[in-house]
């Protein structure tokens, strides 16, 4: 090929290189002409390269020599120095994502990063801010490229049982507070055992020695599979199940991308929304807890994980390998499934009713039109539509958010009279946490426009487009 390659930078877990998939896929669909060059960890992008033959994978040794080629398209995913560094030094016709700037080149800029891209630095804006985020990662990675956000042409896998009765359980994750124990394993196999189902017990090298513990603890030795697949060798395994249950991690969006009935543990300092199954159909167990979707926990212990028992889950297995059941949700926890909306983006949506009703999904839904909005005009119908939806169920959340914003433009005055227009580091933090989503938001893009007289301009604009929404207020 003649024309400049595409470059996608994804130097993370093996989950968030999987999570690229859609992108990676959406490039070599819509741009053929342009090669696909991929720089990943060698023990993560080896075992996806028979899955993806057109793609030309590269280890991050070779950042210097890639920094030095034009690219058609350049899209950083990583937060590493040596992404950060390659991205700042390559020439590209178009680059998105993050990259690193000379220091003090933006005076109030964070970690001497300048983002690209609307939703790149919405994503960024994320970072231990991510309450109310309604937005996939999968679909942030895509949506850029998009002049209208609208995914609906974005081909996702269905998944479909293949009526083995084998149950596939994934042990690990990328740590303790996101799956269950060893104990907790153990019970569930052997209740699944009981029923006649087959578990087979997976993860790699790291789930070596608890694959053997919960084998040993549930009296099956031949279902422990840790550690003795390969990538090509586990997605063709998976393929034989009726179902995968597993923690957020990198097998499960194996599973999930190869077309295999997930059911999501969500436990943990995970946000379903975020990082869940992306494929519609898929179920999402979490608690019935406000809290869920942290970026951190901050509670005494982990209550959400505690809610989990293996009889609960046992129990909704066997209803949902039973596809007439009514699936048997366990008491204290939240079933969903994953779906897909109008403009072809990720949803969640509830099997049951809740006990008591929760102002959080429709919030979410109301942030996610505000960021619709500002990224395309033409979504204002949404916005109107999701506000009204907010008041009418929660007047009084709409009011303390119209509060919010109120005090936030009398701050952000207050901070350019007196303050040389640059922020605080924590000013987010200091927000209600209705608008702090938001408030990250604009902290982030006055921070990554060096605190310009444009840059406040358009964040004391963005401020009264949102805040005429509330102006009708009683």
């Amino acid at each position: 090929m003649s024309a400049d390659p595409i470059l996608v930078l994804q130097m993370h877990r093996m989950g968030d290189l999987i999570l690229t998939l859609p992108l990676l896929l959406h490039l070599l669909r819509h741009r053929p002409e342009h090669e696909l060059w991929v720089t990943a960890e060698p023990q993560f992008f080896q075992g996806l390269m028979p899955l993806l033959p057109n793609v030309v994978f590269f280890p991050p040794s070779h950042c210097d020599a890639l920094a030095q080629r034009h690219y058609e398209l350049a899209i950083n995913l990583s937060s590493r120095p040596q992404a950060l560094d390659c991205q700042a030094r390559l020439k590209a016709a178009r680059k998105l994502g993050p990259e690193l700037l000379a220091k003090n080149s933006v005076p109030g800029g964070f970690s001497n990063q300048h983002v690209r891209g609307y939703w790149q630095l919405y994503r960024a804006a994320l970072t231990q801010n991510n309450w109310n985020n309604a937005f996939h990662w999968a679909d942030l990675h895509l949506l850029d490229l998009f002049t209208h956000p609208n995914l609906s042409g974005v081909a996702h896998p269905r998944a479909k049982a293949a009526g083995t009765r084998r149950v596939g359980l994934v042990l690990g994750a990328s740590e303790a507070a996101k799956r269950p124990d060893v104990d907790f394993w153990a019970r569930l196999v052997r209740r699944l055992a009981a029923e006649g189902v087959l578990p087979l017990l997976l993860g790699g090298p790291a789930e070596q020695e608890m694959g053997r513990e919960v084998a040993r603890k549930a009296g099956l030795r031949g279902a422990d599979l840790c550690g003795r697949l390969s990538l090509k060798d586990l997605a063709a395994l998976m393929r034989t199940l009726d179902l995968c249950v597993t923690p957020d991690t990198g097998p499960m969006h194996l599973a999930d991308m190869t077309g295999v009935p997930v059911l999501n543990l969500s436990m943990g300092p995970v946000h379903a929304r975020e990082t869940g199954p992306l494929s519609p159909g898929q179920y999402v167990l979490r608690a019935a807890m406000s809290c869920v979707g942290c970026w951190q926990c901050h509670r005494s212990q982990l209550f959400c994980k505690q809610a989990f028992t293996p009889p609960g889950v046992a129990a909704l297995i066997m209803s949902l390998l039973h596809s007439s059941r009514r699936p048997a949700v366990p008491p204290g926890l939240a079933l969903t499934r994953t779906g897909r909306d109008a403009r072809g983006l990720h949803s969640l949506e509830r099997l049951e009713a809740p006990a008591e009703k929760s102002c959080r999904p429709l919030l979410e839904d109301f942030w996610q039109a505000v960021f619709l909005f500002l990224y395309d005009p033409d979504q204002r119908g949404l916005l109107v539509q999701r506000f009204e939806t907010l008041h009418a169920a929660f007047p009084l959340v709409t009011k303390s958010i119209a509060m919010g914003l109120a005090a936030l433009c009398g701050q952000c005055a207050q901070h350019l009279r007196m303050s040389g227009s640059v922020l605080p580091g924590g000013f987010w933090r200091s927000q209600p946490p209705a608008i702090r989503l938001f408030t990250g938001y604009i902290h982030m893009r006055l921070q990554n426009d060096g605190y310009s007289s444009q840059a406040w301009n358009n964040a004391l604009k963005t401020l009264d487009e949102i805040s005429s929404f509330f102006t009708r207020l009683p």
